[in-house]
């Protein structure tokens, strides 16, 4: 009765890749990403969705029953505590839950008696609460979960004032519903609590197999910049920062039984994605040097077949070792040569998925290992790190507080949507507030201008209907974007709005969207205004930083003498990592209105230069051989020379038109 189980999951899973791949094609989800607009259509979560529905609907169904218009923030409260669910094992589930659980109860209360005594008490309890809950993101990523949602209560309920008994009676609908969707998210559907690191690692293996697959369409055509571009920048990009996020959730994993073997699966198929995207970046750069051979075209569509093999395995929560034994037993039949870049990438695929077999079957269930920390920063980073929490919690407190003087000056109604989107648009860095921002705005007026058009046309029974998919949506959909979460999420509370209050039509969308906009603006204002942090490092330094990467890399990449693959892949990670973290800025500089900026130009200039070098430094790391060529051996000496020189001229650095000098003088193609 166990072996259906599995088997049953990835043609679900096929299912959502395919409906997924369909609603946000490939090329898009590159383009946003790249903009700091996060996208991950493999983490749709449908069965997450369909529970927080089932809370919601209920208790919106139960309120219109007995004619308790009140009884919406007993559905806001269910669908709270089911945004506030992390997953994972079901003790940090509940024990997550429970606390919002209680905070939000207790904040409901005060913050709603406070607003029925007057204004003034309304804006200390706002300041207060809005203080602590930004303060208490400094105790990790669940705790923010929890805080955030807990601003968000707070906020709500200063709309709603009550005397001190209706105060206690709304607390009362509160811990009613997010009792109640505590008991939908424990008792039904159980998940696996490890789905998303599993879809993150999957998805690594499926970007590399398309990117590759890509490969075989560009053979026999004539080289494009454009093309070159978007292949060369996009995908590595994407890939290398995917890699390096799955790395980092899994690699925290306790050392419990069920969690030890989960990240000593996982584990090593990043390891194995990682090693394979050499081979994957090496073929790129030498299809986008024209080469076309037949042999070429085997291993390529070979290796495409078996990434997308690891990405179904990878799914499974217990992976088929023998699974992998077809491709490699072909993989070394291409290989057998080993005369070409392509028989010996072909090579180093089988030695990786064999590693991977064998990492598979025997699986070494160790404790996870703690993050190390430089030795320089342990005593400097706390309190450094500190100011940094402390400066968002006043931040947070400011505008909140601004926020609802605007509302109330401007007698806007529903103003807790603006104080809303101040909660969730202010961000510890400045940065990162833009982009969400956007998300939130953009999701605010198309769900606003939806909810709408549903509100004026349908009938109260299937408005009611809506709310059911409209929770579950966004549930679903919170860890894949969260503009199309926004949009969803606007809906949904449009329709409960319209629900307990009737013959509202268009107004309470454009209410939402006003606000939303006001709010966002407001957050996006602070975080500018308010006690501004030092700026990060200017693309200028950003450049250099992914130049010097890129070099070593390279140098290291055409040594003679042979290198430890350690340490080559320590230079390739870097390399890749400093080159993403550039062109993310070029991106925000883009955003910020730079975008005929000459700096902005030569640096995108470099960045593509250093994609170029990146591919060629692997191609040639692959091709070394006992005895070298000539050619290999000055490219060897003129690299190592070029990076000691690079290294003994730290105190000046180049600047930007030295680096593009260089680098167009010593064309990959051509050393």
């Amino acid at each position: 009765m166990k072996k259906p189980l599995p088997l049953s999951r990835p043609r679900k899973n096929r299912l959502l890749r395919t409906l997924s791949s369909s609603l946000m094609p490939s090329a898009l989800a590159h383009w946003l990403g790249v903009r700091a607009i996060a996208i991950a259509p493999e983490q749709i979560a449908l069965r997450e969705g369909m529970r927080a529905g089932v809370a919601v609907g209920a208790v919106m169904i139960l309120a219109l029953k007995l004619s308790m218009p009140l009884m919406a923030w007993s559905a806001f409260a269910a669908f709270w505590t089911c945004l506030v669910d992390p997953g994972g094992l079901l003790r940090t589930r509940v024990r997550t839950m429970l606390i919002f659980g209680t905070a939000g109860t207790c904040v409901t209360g005060i913050m709603s008696a406070a607003a029925g005594v007057g204004v003034v008490p309304s804006f200390i309890g706002l300041g207060i609460f809005s203080f602590l809950c930004g303060l208490a993101r400094k105790r990790g990523a669940i705790a923010t979960q929890i805080s955030v949602l807990v601003a968000i209560v707070a906020v709500v309920a200063v709309c709603y004032p009550q005397t001190p008994l209706g105060a206690l009676h709304l607390s009362g609908l509160f811990v009613l519903g997010s009792g109640w969707a505590m008991l939908i998210c424990v008792a039904a559907w159980p998940v696996d609590p490890y789905a998303p690191q599993r879809q993150a690692c999957s998805a690594i293996f499926r970007e590399q197999a398309r990117m590759a697959s890509r490969l075989l369409d560009v053979m026999g055509q004539p080289p494009s910049v454009t093309l070159q571009h978007q292949a060369i920048s996009a995908y590595r990009r994407d890939i290398r920062s995917r890699i390096e996020q799955a790395r980092s959730k899994i690699e925290v994993l306790s050392a419990g039984a069920f969690t030890s073997r989960t990240r000593a699966v996982l584990l090593p198929a990043i390891e194995t994605a990682d090693r394979l995207f050499i081979t994957v970046m090496a073929f790129e750069h030498a299809v986008l040097s024209g080469v076309t051979s037949a042999t070429a075209r085997r291993t390529v569509r070979l290796v495409a077949a078996t990434l997308q093999r690891a990405a179904r395995e990878s799914l499974r929560p217990e992976p088929r070792p023998e699974a992998f034994d077809k491709q490699i037993r072909f993989l070394r039949l291409l290989g057998a040569g080993n005369t070409d870049l392509f028989t010996k990438g072909a090579n180093h695929c089988a030695d990786a998925l064999a590693d991977l077999q064998a990492a598979w079957q025997n699986p070494k269930t160790t404790p996870a290992r703690a993050p190390q920390t430089p030795p320089a920063a342990t005593t400097a980073a706390p309190s450094s790190s500190s100011l940094v929490f402390v400066r968002h919690a006043a931040r947070l407190s400011v505008a909140v507080m601004v926020a609802y003087a605007i509302s109330l000056k401007l007698a806007l109604p529903y103003a807790y949507w603006a104080m809303m989107a101040v909660v969730v648009v202010t961000q510890p860095k400045a940065s990162t507030t833009l982009p969400r921002t956007i998300e939130r705005v953009a999701g605010s007026v198309a769900g606003g201008l939806l909810a709408a058009v549903m509100g004026v046309l349908l009938p109260m029974w299937a408005i009611l209907i809506m709310v059911f998919p409209l929770a579950a949506a966004t549930i679903a959909l919170r860890s894949v974007n969260y503009a199309l979460c926004v949009m969803f999420m606007t809906q949904l509370f449009v329709m409960v709005t319209d629900l307990v209050s009737p013959a509202l039509g268009w107004d309470v969308a454009l209410s939402r969207s006003i606000n939303n906009i006001i709010g966002s603006l407001v957050g996006l204002a602070g975080c500018l205004l308010l006690w501004p942090e030092k700026r990060q490092a200017p693309l200028s330094a950003q450049v250099a930083a992914a130049f010097n990467a890129n070099m070593r890399y390279a140098a290291l990449a055409t040594r003679l003498d042979p290198v430890p693959w350690e340490d080559i892949e320590k230079a390739r990670r870097d390399a890749g990592t400093s080159s993403t973290q550039a062109e993310i800025l070029c991106q925000q500089a883009k955003i910020e209105g730079l975008r005929r900026s000459n700096t902005l130009e030569t640096s995108q200039t470099i960045l593509f230069l250093l994609r170029k070098l990146a591919g060629a430094a692997s191609v040639w790391w692959m091709e070394q051989s006992p005895t070298p060529t000539e050619q290999a051996l000055k490219r060897a000496q003129f690299y190592a020379q070029s990076y000691v020189l690079l290294a003994q001229g730290q105190n000046t650095p180049l600047t930007l038109q030295d680096m593009l000098n260089q680098l167009r003088s010593t064309d990959p193609d051509t050393v």
